[in-house]
């Protein structure tokens, strides 16, 4: 009896000290492998800066149109609630040569007392260098005045984590189509991708 009383106590120290390895071993993984790190803070030395002076060039109507209204609600003040979708080129000149990018996204008339429109679009880069990358811009434009700021609130491709301002004046046109020329300016940092 007393050879069975010290062999349970024996499993008792035993199973104690294990879990208290266990316990310590596992604390200490957390400490190693956290879940969430903060890491030290990049200064600039790695940002960089960028220009275009574009043309950006919508057709509202005949068989080269890249500006459509999907809705046209009635309303008290004429197009409020109009949504319009682009997808306009960015030209390096006037005599559309040299395709540098283009718009894609959506126009929203929101201002009830004057023409005022939300713009959320995407400029898509066409140039073999930047053929993919893109700048996630968003602003207020005003229908009637000129000029026009919008801001630049993202990137992807080469310019990740890009930041900006979009200048623009609109120009004047032979025909039913709207020039807005864009000074756009900003920065990015270059990011290391994963392998896959």
């Amino acid at each position: 009896m007393a050879a069975l009383t010290l062999f349970i106590f024996s499993l008792l120290v035993s199973t104690t000290i294990a879990l208290e390895d266990f316990q310590n071993t596992q604390g200490t993984e957390k400490e190693e492998r956290p879940a969430f790190q903060a890491l030290p803070l990049q200064l600039n030395a790695d940002l960089k800066q960028f220009y275009f002076h574009v043309y950006l060039h919508q057709i509202f109507d005949g068989d080269k149109k890249n500006t459509i209204t999907a809705i046209s609600p009635n309303s008290d003040f004429p197009n409020f609630g109009q949504l319009s979708i682009m997808d306009a080129p960015l030209w390096g000149y006037l005599n559309q040569t040299n395709l540098i990018a283009r718009a894609q996204g959506v126009s929203i008339q929101s201002d009830q007392k004057t023409y005022g429109w939300h713009m959320s679009f995407n400029i898509e880069f066409e140039m073999k260098e930047l053929k993919g990358s893109t700048l996630m811009v968003m602003g207020r434009t005003l229908e009637l005045t000129t000029p026009r700021e919008f801001a630049i609130v993202g990137g992807t491709g080469v310019f990740s984590l890009a930041t900006g301002q979009i200048y623009g004046r609109r120009l004047s046109s032979p025909d039913e189509s709207v020039w807005t020329e864009l000074k756009i300016l900003g920065y990015y940092t270059p990011m290391k991708k994963p392998d896959w």
